[in-house]
């Protein structure tokens, strides 16, 4: 099954849902230890690599052999049907780690939607790490479960909800990986062709919907990469946040 390691995972509900699978905090006055953190262990086998906007990072099908942090930039993870069509699985952001651990082949393809800088680690260098010390093993347990639980909420959110909702859903959850208060901008690196792409919906759809959230008064439209998350209260009660 494959496994994915994404430091973007935390949202709230998330966080509190692992709380109790273990701190890994240093000291009660220090930050919790990270994956990040363990993976200084092997930074001298890391590589650095840079990837202009456009350019594809891996390709579905090729050997899941490295583990990579994002340093800066946003990657899309896609999934592309035999006839061209794209479903756009999830967006990975500055400070992410993606990988995979129990698969041989990469399941989707990585594509820089910006400017992108990579540190890539060889997997079988994080195996070995993970097999040397059980802390680190319950650590990305943990991190992978949920993971799990988001990808089972955006099951939710393609299977249940409209399309206003669906799109409340998204900028909810873009504003929680930022920590975003109400009333801040939120980056949107994305083309709107993106967000269609991974909401299951058109493009058309997508600009009706931000359209309905600017009128309704939930959200500001500075410019086409940028939104004011205006209302944040009203965008869960519309994104159905659990």
């Amino acid at each position: 099954m494959p496994v994915s390691l994404s430091a973007a995972r935390h949202e709230p509900a998330a966080r509190a849902r692992f709380a109790a699978l273990g701190s890994f905090s240093r000291t009660d006055s220090e930050a919790p230890v990270t994956l990040n953190d363990y993976l200084r262990a092997i930074h001298g086998c890391s590589s650095r690599q840079h990837y202009r906007r456009g350019e594809t990072i891996f390709s579905e099908g090729e050997p899941a052999d490295r583990v990579c942090k994002v340093i800066s930039g946003t990657i899309r993870l896609c999934r592309y049907s035999p006839d061209g069509r794209r479903h756009v699985v999830d967006f990975v952001n500055a400070g992410d780690l993606i990988g995979f651990l129990e698969c041989a082949d990469q399941p989707w393809t990585a594509e820089a939607v910006t400017d992108v800088t990579l540190v890539s680690y060889p997997r079988a260098s994080v195996d070995r790490l993970a097999a040397s010390n059980a802390a680190i093993r319950t650590r990305i347990a943990c991190h992978l479960s949920a993971g799990l639980l988001e990808a089972q909420h955006r099951l939710f959110v393609l299977g249940c909800q409209c399309a206003k909702e669906r799109v409340a859903s998204f900028l909810v959850r873009q504003g929680d990986r930022v920590d975003l208060m109400a009333g801040e901008a939120l980056d949107l690196p994305m083309s709107r062709q993106d967000i269609a792409d991974h909401l299951g919906l058109t493009i058309e759809t997508v600009c009706r919907a931000l359209s309905a959230l600017r009128s309704g008064g939930l959200i500001a439209i500075p410019n086409s990469h940028e939104l004011i998350l205006k209302d944040m209260g009203a965008l869960r009660a519309m994104a159905i946040e659990s």
